[in-house]
């Protein structure tokens, strides 16, 4: 089931094997059993799938009490993602691959999802991820900062949600915290400088974001190089 595999392209129909769907499901499943009623169980489908494969999916899943589910459809489709949200009782989040504060008002404005989860990277910056934050605040609709591209970026969300009252959680992979750790400074007073403690991040007082971003090691470990700006005596 190469479907089954992270970073796949198998999604471009839109579908999923039956096979592949029973083993997700099943998955699902087997987790919450293990865990309990109480944990939450957040499933991200990567904007995967087309509407009548994501509503029968999300119908399986309602049994599991899913805390949300993550871009059900391609982010391209309001229309998608209304169809979806009229036929189902998962809770829905979405936002990642959406830029400004424009593209997130018909979302809450036609009440098409539970959560929001912004990119500050792709945002352009803290102070979109900031208006951003601010206007699902007055829908009342939680926000979830996303976070997949390094250690700034989780950074720069979690600072940008200290001054928010709407905060869901702070999105993070805990499988990249050893690759983050290592291109930023260590402060004395910390073992690694993203300074998780359990399931809670602590930010440094420091200045700015608290940490020094390590360039020299970025660039030499970089696979993309900038084009030299020297310039050379042609005489």
């Amino acid at each position: 089931m190469g479907e089954m595999n992270q970073f796949h392209t198998g999604y471009l129909a839109g579908q999923i094997s039956p096979e592949g769907e029973d083993f997700g499901v099943n998955v699902i499943a087997a987790m919450r059993e293990a865990v309990g009623p109480n944990i939450g169980i957040l499933l991200d489908a990567h904007g995967h799938y087309n509407v009548p494969t994501c509503v029968r999916i999300c119908r399986r899943l309602e049994p599991h009490n899913l805390g949300c589910f993550e871009e059900p459809t391609p982010p391209e489709s309001i229309q998608a993602l209304r169809s979806v949200r009229e036929q189902v009782n998962v809770p829905i989040c979405v936002g990642e691959r959406l830029y400004t504060r424009h593209d997130f008002l018909p979302l809450l404005e036609q009440h098409l999802t539970d959560y929001i989860m912004p990119d500050v990277v792709w945002t352009g910056g803290i102070s979109e991820l900031l208006r951003i934050a601010t206007l699902a605040e007055a829908y009342h609709v939680p926000i979830s900062p996303h976070n997949a591209m390094g250690p700034l970026q989780v950074l720069a969300g979690a600072h940008t949600m200290m001054t928010v009252p709407n905060l869901y959680r702070l999105d993070h992979n805990i499988a990249n915290y050893g690759n983050y750790n290592v291109f930023i400074d260590h402060p004395l007073d910390i073992d690694h400088p993203l300074d998780f403690r359990g399931d809670q991040l602590f930010l440094s007082d420091r200045p700015g974001l608290g940490v020094d971003l390590d360039v020299e090691l970025l660039e030499a470990k970089s696979v993309y190089r900038l084009p030299s700006t020297e310039v050379t005596d042609e005489e």
